[in-house]
């Protein structure tokens, strides 16, 4: 009997996680409480989050081009490990089958080796729900048609 205590008492201990689950496997949604965020955040919020996270590796001019990563232009709406001309793709994000949309950013920024493992992309993430929300707003901007916010 002592040994199912223990036993039980070493269950307890155990943090209760939900397994990883890669955008290969499923479409994540956002939540209306992040819904309404990404209505509330503006562009300029966000450029200013993409100068100190993102401009280092990618380009958002409509007229860029590559850098270490992909150029960002049009990335919403976009086949992930698609932009043409950039051969920089890891062979997971190519088989990832998943597209750009909000969601899917806003899960794969959250933390990248999570939703993509085996990507090339050297950024863990962006755990703030208002900082991603801000990002997101600017990259719907970068676009020619911008998806209408959720």
């Amino acid at each position: 009997m002592r040994s199912v205590s223990k036993l039980c008492g070493l269950l307890l201990l155990l943090p209760l996680t939900l397994p990883a689950q890669t955008l290969k496997e499923f479409t994540p949604e956002l939540s209306a409480e992040f819904k309404a965020m990404l209505r509330a955040a503006t562009p300029e919020q966000g450029r200013q989050i993409f100068e100190r996270k993102c401009s280092s590796c990618h380009d958002a001019e409509k007229e860029g081009g590559h850098g270490k990563g992909p150029h960002l232009w049009n990335v919403v709406g976009r086949k992930a490990g698609s932009a043409p001309g950039f051969d920089g793709y890891s062979d997971a994000m190519k088989a990832s089958g998943h597209v750009w949309t909000l969601a899917a950013l806003n899960y794969y920024l959250t933390r990248t080796d999570r939703a993509v493992p085996g990507r090339a992309m050297n950024f863990r993430g962006i755990r703030r729900d208002k900082v991603r929300a801000r990002l997101l707003a600017y990259l719907r901007s970068l676009s020619d048609k911008p998806v209408p916010l959720p």
